[in-house]
């Protein structure tokens, strides 16, 4: 069973302007994720991309910390 908990972080860049790259937000899914990436580029300009990371929760996967895998 898949014990792990996931946090989908979303980060938006400009390339044309690095100082204006940012954190976006914390979702608990990727599509939640994904849509609040889009949205946010869609109203703010045509240049911004973003990314989504996924991490586990405190490291921890399938109830092992991510420490005791490596």
């Amino acid at each position: 069973m898949n014990t792990t908990t996931n946090v989908y972080i979303v980060h938006t860049y400009n390339k044309g302007h690095p100082e204006q790259n940012r954190f976006h937000g914390v979702y608990s899914s990727k599509e939640l994720a994904d849509a609040a990436g889009k949205d946010y580029c869609e109203t703010w300009g045509d240049n911004l991309h973003y990314t989504v990371i996924i991490s586990a929760l405190d490291d921890i996967i399938n109830g092992v910390h991510i420490s005791e895998l490596r």
